[in-house]
């Protein structure tokens, strides 16, 4: 499939797409019915809620509407999932995955954490799992939609974490700060490298193997890493506010041994507001928020590395490997070594590829 087949299909509707444009010009508009019942219409599956009362969408649902757009193929995972953003207007609802919004060409009004952002060609949005997300009916507009399950987010973004710039501190923020508003605004305009590395994904999604969920990755790496380079002076926190990155940074690079007296040393803070500003800013404890860095890099330690349980274990802070071991066990059901060999079935496609390797907790 070249190019202009992908251009083609972006540009023509589906049967599905004619179906429900018919079928909602018969309902109510969402602002004057159940957007529950709405989503639950557009992605055949009953839509929760969360803590807020707003509609919930869940990778399950992603999953539906994937299998809804494309031919897949039986057993393949799915990570990254690209699909073309719906012309129609989409009720307020949040999600629990990583979305990324990219205007081909053409504009559209999202409005996001209740602030108003009209996309043109070119804007590529990154939209944290907790964002409140609503869209206008934009029938001019093509754009695309990456979608990244949040158990792999850290995965796949895990080079992009160590850094300094921008796009770091924000990825750094939405992984570990679980009421973060922030959303991430590069204007591209008419970058052809963007553009075609967008379109290299969606071609990608559409010729779909087992392969493809690899190779993914490796693309939406490269873009984003290339995003950073190409795109530091154009980039725009929205809502702007003074995010302290600092405690992420320091804890990412001193994980093993840090405490909160060095840390609030760091910081230049008492220890017991140093302890408040953390409750306040990522909505637990300091021990918490440490346990959440640890073991989403005793995640990727096991997963990526020949280390033994004993050297990892000792690399995340823990004198005594039992200690480790235990814990690890405690949050993941399962011993470390049990977790690497699933990992490592499910990467060579003797395991289902629904197998849940996320964190529990």
């Amino acid at each position: 499939m070249d190019r202009e087949h992908v251009y083609e299909y972006l540009r023509t509707k589906s049967a599905r797409e004619k179906y429900m444009d018919v079928h909602l010009r018969h309902i109510a508009p969402p602002s004057q019915k159940n957007t529950g019942d709405l989503l639950t219409l557009l992605t055949n599956l009953p839509v929760d809620y969360d803590s807020r009362n707003i509609p919930l969408l869940t990778w399950n649902h992603i999953l539906h509407v994937m299998r809804d757009a494309y031919a897949t193929v039986p057993g393949a995972e799915h990570n990254i999932i690209l699909l073309k953003q719906p012309r129609l207007e989409v009720p307020v609802h949040t999600h629990t995955y990583f979305e990324l919004i990219y205007i081909l060409s053409g504009s559209s009004v999202h409005y996001i954490n209740h602030n108003a952002e009209t996309f043109s060609e070119g804007d590529f949005c990154i939209l944290p799992p907790p964002a409140i997300h609503s869209q206008s009916s934009s029938p001019d507009a093509i754009a695309i939609k990456i979608m990244v399950n949040p158990t792999a987010f850290t995965d796949i973004c895990t080079g992009l974490l160590k850094g300094q710039d921008r796009l770091s501190h924000f990825l750094l923020d939405s992984i570990y700060n679980k009421n973060s508003e922030q959303y991430l605004l590069f204007r591209t305009g008419q970058d052809d490298e963007v553009r075609e590395r967008i379109l290299d994904m969606f071609k990608e999604m559409l010729c779909a193997d087992v392969f493809t969920d690899r190779i993914m990755t490796g693309m939406l790496m490269t873009l984003l890493v290339k995003l950073s380079r190409n795109w530091q002076a154009a980039v725009e926190f929205a809502p702007v506010k003074n995010m302290d990155h600092e405690i992420l940074t320091f804890m990412q690079a001193h994980y093993s041994t840090i405490t909160l007296e060095e840390l609030a040393e760091h910081l230049h803070y008492t220890v017991p507001y140093c302890s408040r500003y953390i409750k306040k800013l990522f909505g637990c404890t300091f021990s918490q928020l440490l346990n959440q860095i640890r073991f989403q890099n005793a995640d990727l330690l096991l997963k990526n590395s020949g280390l033994t349980i004993n050297q990892i274990s000792k690399m995340l802070g823990y004198e005594n490997p039992e200690n480790f071991m235990r814990a690890f066990k405690k949050r993941y059901h399962m011993t470390p070594s049990q977790y690497r060999e699933l990992y490592s079935e499910r990467r060579q496609g003797n395991y289902p590829a629904g197998a849940d390797l996320s964190d529990p907790e």
